[in-house]
């Protein structure tokens, strides 16, 4: 009986066989300790020149009747579910030549703005390369995402500890607006963007790049040795306190502040 991970196995020999292909990996929450059952099955297709829609439309329906195609995002995916098996799967292309400008311009130059991030570098690091014609992700991986480099280190925590509290524009004084204004949605988009910028710092202490799967917190007490005391409790407060308008959210986040500043201070990064 053919199983998902044979029709895997013929989908991609399809894709090999483009000339445009130069790589294909797996990556994403199915092929790590983050997986559940609703977690879908990343493709990776690396290629030299755009894949035309029509082609891989051919190929897709091969192996599903539900296909969308150039699905909105940040990159180009395809969607379908693969026939007779209750699976989702995602094709994401990338162009190897950007993937290698992203991670000299992150590894190697630890050119990171506020709004940037190491999880480019998590990404191939963390990829299960099962195709590379050339081998050229194969060298990318060993040569880019071996290391955590002292610079991008500090580059990262030079750019984001402001942002908590010692920043004019910092989380901690849009908090105290948001928080007099009872304003739900902002305190929401607030809290997101703290807790990145704070983990972001963590990942960075700990040498770790920034991770791309949904279980952050668990993946960050797994992966990082350098935690502060009582972490995962200390942000389950904040959402308690952010639904009640409560002002002790500040006094919770200053005590994060505290602790993540004492660790910087052992790390000598500040």
């Amino acid at each position: 009986m053919i199983n998902v991970n044979e029709i895997l196995h013929r989908l991609m020999a399809e894709f090999k066989t483009l000339e445009e292909v130069t790589a294909i990996a797996m990556s994403g929450s199915k092929f790590s300790n983050y997986q559940d059952e609703l977690s879908d099955i990343n493709i990776v297709i690396y290629f030299t020149e755009p894949i035309a829609q029509e082609k891989r439309r051919q190929i897709l329906i091969k192996f599903s009747d539900s296909i969308e195609l150039d699905c909105q995002g940040e990159v180009n995916i395809d969607h379908c579910s693969l026939l007779d098996f209750a699976v989702e799967l995602d094709l994401c292309y990338l162009d190897i030549s950007t993937v290698e400008k992203e991670l000299v311009a992150v590894t190697d130059e630890a050119n990171i703005t506020r709004h940037t991030s190491t999880q480019v570098a998590y990404f191939i690091h963390n990829s299960n390369i099962l195709f590379d014609r050339h081998q050229i992700l194969t060298n990318l991986k060993e040569k880019y995402t071996s290391y955590y480099s002292d610079q991008m280190r500090k580059r990262i925590i030079t750019i984001q500890y402001p942002l908590l509290k010692k920043s004019h524009k910092s989380y901690y004084i849009r908090f105290e607006r948001a928080l007099e204004h009872r304003d739900r949605i902002h305190i929401s988009d607030l809290l997101t963007h703290y807790l990145k910028c704070y983990l972001e710092i963590i990942f960075a202490l700990n040498r770790q790049y920034y991770p791309i799967e949904n279980r952050i917190i668990q993946i960050t007490e797994e992966t990082c040795t350098i935690l502060p005391k009582l972490m995962r409790e200390h942000i389950e407060l904040l959402f308690v306190h952010a639904n009640r308008y409560d002002k002790q959210l500040l006094s919770v986040i200053d005590l994060m502040i505290d602790q993540l500043t004492e660790l910087l201070q052992q790390e000598q990064l500040l």
